[in-house]
């Protein structure tokens, strides 16, 4: 893969990670334009470690001007939520935005708008500075205790896995870069033998991490833990169709007595803030290091309106019938409880230059003007205030999928154990029937319901070969043909005799 976007080199280190420290890092990054000087001291080692985070938090958050002139992007969109949400088929446009029509449809290279998605350079740029992090910090002894360095370099192995297993979840078939200043023309490696990898990085960073780290709630979660580990450990498993070993690492998550489900009550706390016992990682944005200042940085500034911005419409939701569709026990007599903690309506009487009030009713807004408010902001009508956790792997999220796991396994009374842990918290019946296939496909859709908007359906469905069910604009052959990845950016081909398009791609212009 051509150099200048598959490794950071010194000029992209002192030009993006010079000029970003202050938005970015709590820690000041290194500069590894003088190696002589640099990598000398346990502040270095901590800086290039909080460097590699912030470049990925920069990567979910999705590819600006600052990164590539080319981009047609001045401002980070949130990316995270169009590869992991929009094309699940239960989102819309309420205003019609051609931009996100065109990505519900899978039109994925037909605007120039959405190219940046398809773009996985930064994905790359955090990989290499953990390559850097696990060359370099080995030899540092000034400032820097043993223990220290062990964990630093876990969550240098950690990230590395992390950020391949993101890109591999979004393209499919993406390159395997283990090695710092690589400036060979990689090309891509099977899906499978990415997540393998990822196993493995995994159970190599494991014994050297903690289950926190110092700090409050979010910024121990936003770094590398055990929890996270294990949790991206089973989630590569369960891609792997090794069902026994995801149930295995989930089970250790769960023994740890670390994490719980939260009572509802506490969603705000969970949601808003990022503070609770049921998170495992997240990516804070931080609005005091200047993340998300500008006007796209967090998708909330898509689904929010008056009273929280300023905004008298909404970009994207979830339509009424399909908020019913997913959660038939709230159409039936409103008992789930999370269609109000999710969902809300506003009285659009009020004047746009008031607050408008919240209805008590969440779906009064008739079909296409009801507010996704999973994560929500002060109300305020400004944008000043965009900082909010992006969750990666939350507590329900694991029990859950282990009993997906279980489930497939045979182990039916393990699955219903924790599928009903999850559905009392909603305030929903307990499931007693047990046939296996049914109870899988109850998992699946409680997942559908618990972890809506959170960037996990898309993957759920791509990971089972099921998107095409819920969506009429990818066939089943269309799907088998890589339909439900993203396509690979035409900067990936430059001076690279390696990489490929994904087959559908070729085709589906």
């Amino acid at each position: 893969m051509k150099n200048k976007y598959i490794i950071i080199g010194c000029v992209w280190l002192v030009s993006v990670l010079g000029q970003s420290c202050k938005k970015w890092l709590d820690e000041m990054p290194i500069n590894t334009v003088t190696e002589d000087q640099a990598w000398k001291t346990g502040a270095d080692a901590e800086g290039a470690v909080a460097a590699a985070f912030a470049i990925f938090r920069r990567a979910l958050s999705g590819l600006t001007k600052d990164d590539t002139p080319a981009t047609t992007r001045n401002g980070s969109w949130g990316d995270y939520y169009f590869w992991g949400d929009s094309r699940s088929g239960d989102w819309i446009t309420p205003n019609d935005d051609g931009d996100w029509n065109a990505d519900f449809q899978n039109h994925l290279i037909q605007r120039t708008e959405l190219e940046p998605m398809t773009n996985w350079r930064l994905y790359y740029r955090a990989i290499e500075q953990c390559n850097l992090v696990l060359e370099k910090i080995p030899a540092i002894t000034d400032g820097l205790t043993e223990e220290r360095k062990k964990q630093l370099l876990a969550e240098a192995r950690f990230l590395r896995a992390l950020a391949h297993f993101y890109a591999a979840r979004i393209w499919g078939d993406i390159p395997i870069n283990l090695e710092a200043r690589n400036v060979k023309p990689l090309g891509r490696e099977p899906l499978n033998d990415v997540m393998k990898m990822v196993v493995d990085e995994a159970d190599i960073a494991i014994p050297d991490l903690p289950w926190r780290n110092k700090g409050t709630i979010k910024e121990s979660m936003s770094r590398g833990t055990k929890g996270a580990a294990l949790a991206m450990k089973a989630h590569a498993l369960m891609w792997l169709k090794d069902y026994k070993g995801a149930s295995d690492a989930m089970k250790e998550i769960m023994d740890a007595n670390v994490f719980k489900l939260v009572p509802i009550e506490q969603f705000r706390e969970l949601f808003d803030a990022g503070e609770s016992e049921e998170v495992i990682l997240e990516m804070y944005y931080d609005i005091k290091k200047g993340e998300t200042a500008d006007y796209y940085g967090h998708i909330m500034t898509y689904y929010l309106t008056n009273p929280y911005t300023s905004r008298s419409n909404l970009t994207l939701a979830v339509p009424r019938s399909k908020i019913l569709e997913i959660y038939p026990d709230y159409a039936r007599d409103k008992s789930d409880k999370r269609v109000p903690e999710f969902f809300q309506s506003i009285d659009f009487s009020v004047s746009a230059s008031e607050l408008r009030p919240v209805l008590p009713d969440p779906l009064a807004n008739g079909e296409r003007a009801i507010m996704f408010a999973k994560f929500r902001k002060v109300k305020d009508r400004s944008y000043s205030l965009m900082e909010a956790p992006v969750p990666i792997f939350r507590y329900a999220d694991i029990v859950l999928l282990k009993a997906e796991a279980d489930a497939r396994l045979g182990n039916i009374g393990e699955a219903l154990i924790n599928l009903n842990a999850v559905r009392r918290r909603a305030g929903i019946p307990d499931f007693t029937r047990d046939d296996q296939p049914t109870v899988i496909e109850e998992v699946l859709a409680e997942r559908r319901r618990e972890l809506t908007g959170e960037f996990q359906r898309v993957y759920d469905l791509v990971r089972l070969g099921r998107l095409h069910e819920f969506t009429p604009y990818v066939t089943e052959q269309g799907e088998k043909d890589g339909a439900g990845f993203y396509p690979v950016s035409d900067e990936a081909f430059a001076n690279n005799p390696n990489m490929e398009q994904t087959y559908y791609w070729q085709f589906n212009q």
